[in-house]
C-alpha cells in the first residue's frame, strides 16, 4: 500500500493542535471549504494522480479516522459527490463525538465548525437525492446527530466555568433551531427553549454578543407564532438593537416579525426604515399607511390582497391584531367630528363609518366597540337597550402603549 506523506502530515498537524489545546485553528483546519483542506487535497492529487488514496488509508486511532473521513468528505464535495461527501462528514463527525465528552472548553469550537459542515452538505445531499428521484433524510438524521453535541454543551459537568463545554450551549441551540424552523418542528424548538430555561448555565449576558442575538431573534419568533407578543417584543428588539450593524438579512428576518408587533401598538415603522429595508416595505408598508390613516376600508382590501404573503411570512394573525387599532383610529375621528361627546349612538358610528367607505350594521358596531372595550383598546361601556356607548369623559382613547 502506498504511502500518502500529505495525509501522514495532516494527521500529525490535528494530533499537534489537539494537545495545545487550539481549539480556533483546529476548528479552521476541519472546515470543509477552508484553504488549509484545499492544499492537502492540490498536494495529495500531485503525490499519488487522485484522490483514490484516501479511500484505502487506515486509521491507527480516532484522530486518523478524523482526519480520513475529513479529507474523503472534502474530495467528495469537490467531485459533487454530496452522497458520498455526507456520508463521510457523517463519520468524521461521530469519530469527533466519541472524544468531545471527554474534551472542555477549548474544543467547542471544532463541533461548531463540524456542525456547520455536516448540516450544510446534508442538505446538498437530499437535493441530490430528490434530483435523482430518491428518498432525502438525510438532514434530519444530521440534526439528530448535531443534538448529541449540543447535549454534551448543555450536560457538561466540568465544575471550573472557564473549562466547561457549557459555553458552547447557545451556538449549538442557535443552530438546532435553524435546522427545526427548516423542518417545521416548531414543537422541538419550544422543547428546546424549556431545556434551556431549566439548564444550569451561566448567565447569558456572559455568552458572546452573537449567540445571544441569534437565540433572542428564535426565541422571540417562537413566542411570536405561540402569540405572546410581549416576550417576542422583548427578544425582537433586543435581537434588533444589538444584531451587527451589517447585517441586513438577519435584521431584516428580525422586523418581519418586530414589525406587526410594533403597528399593532399604534406605532407606525418610519420611512427611512422601509427605505431601507424593502422587502419590509413591501410587506407592511401600505398596510402602516392604511393603519396610521385609519383608513378601514382601505386596510381591509390590503388584507384580503396580502393574504397569501402575510401567511407564507407566519404573519397574517398578527397583522390582524392592527385592524384594532385602525378601528380605534376611525371611531377617534367620528368621536372628534361629534364633538368628544361621552354619549355616541351605535347609529351615528355607523352612518360614520358608512362615510368612510365602510358598511357596519348597528349589531356589528356593538360588537365591535364590545370586542376594543375588552382588549382595553377603548373605555366606557355599552348601553345596549338605549343603543349608545357611553364613553369615558376623562380618557376614552387610552395611549396604546398602556394595553397589555
Amino acid at each position: 500500500m502506498a504511502d500518502c506523506q500529505r495525509l501522514f502530515k495532516a494527521q500529525h498537524k490535528l494530533k499537534a493542535l489537539n494537545s495545545a489545546n487550539n481549539g480556533a485553528e483546529l476548528a479552521q483546519v476541519l472546515q470543509l471549504h477552508s484553504m488549509y483542506t484545499d492544499r492537502v487535497l492540490q498536494d495529495i492529487r500531485k503525490e499519488h494522480g487522485s484522490w483514490e488514496i484516501l479511500e484505502s488509508r487506515q486509521a491507527r486511532g480516532v484522530w486518523d479516522e478524523i482526519a480520513i473521513m475529513h479529507f474523503r468528505a472534502a474530495a467528495a464535495d469537490r467531485t459533487r459527490d454530496f452522497i458520498e461527501a455526507y456520508k463521510c462528514q457523517l463519520a468524521c463527525y461521530n469519530a469527533f463525538l466519541r472524544i468531545f465528552r471527554n474534551m472542555t472548553q477549548w474544543s467547542v469550537p471544532v463541533i461548531y465548525t463540524l456542525s456547520h459542515d455536516l448540516s450544510d452538505v446534508a442538505q446538498r445531499a437530499d437535493r441530490q437525492l430528490g434530483s435523482g428521484g430518491s428518498q432525502g433524510g438525510k438532514l434530519e438524521e444530521a440534526t439528530r446527530i448535531i443534538n448529541q453535541g449540543f447535549s454534551m454543551c448543555m450536560t457538561d459537568r466540568e465544575p471550573l466555568l472557564d473549562k466547561t463545554r457549557k459555553w458552547g450551549t447557545f451556538h449549538m441551540a442557535n443552530i438546532l433551531f435553524s435546522l427545526y424552523v427548516r423542518h417545521k418542528a416548531y414543537n422541538l424548538c419550544d422543547s428546546m427553549v424549556r431545556a434551556l430555561k431549566a439548564a444550569e448555565l451561566p448567565p447569558m449576558s456572559q455568552f458572546p454578543m452573537s449567540d445571544q442575538v441569534a437565540f433572542k431573534y428564535y426565541r422571540g419568533m417562537l413566542a411570536f407564532r405561540n402569540e405572546k407578543y410581549k416576550s417576542a417584543k422583548d427578544d425582537l428588539e433586543f435581537a434588533l438593537e444589538h444584531c451587527h450593524r451589517d447585517s441586513y438579512n438577519n435584521k431584516t428576518r428580525i422586523l418581519v416579525y418586530l414589525t406587526p408587533i410594533l403597528m399593532a401598538e399604534g406605532k407606525s415603522p418610519q420611512s427611512r426604515l422601509f427605505r431601507r429595508y424593502p422587502p419590509i416595505k413591501a410587506l407592511y408598508g401600505e398596510l402602516a399607511k392604511a393603519a396610521r390613516a385609519g383608513n378601514l376600508r382601505l386596510f381591509d382590501s390590503l388584507m384580503q390582497d396580502k393574504e397569501q404573503q402575510l401567511a407564507n411570512a407566519g404573519t397574517y394573525i398578527a397583522v390582524e391584531r392592527v385592524r384594532r387599532v385602525v378601528v380605534r383610529q376611525l371611531l377617534r375621528k367620528i368621536h372628534g367630528f361629534n364633538g368628544q361627546q361621552s354619549r355616541v349612538s351605535f347609529k351615528l358610528l355607523c352612518d360614520g363609518f358608512m362615510a368612510a367607505g365602510v358598511d357596519v350594521d348597528v349589531s356589528e358596531m356593538e360588537s365591535m366597540l364590545a370586542d376594543l372595550i375588552f382588549a382595553g383598546y377603548l373605555k366606557g361601556y355599552l348601553a345596549h337597550d338605549h343603543g349608545l356607548a357611553v364613553l369615558s369623559k376623562q380618557q376614552p382613547f387610552p395611549p396604546l402603549s398602556s394595553i397589555a
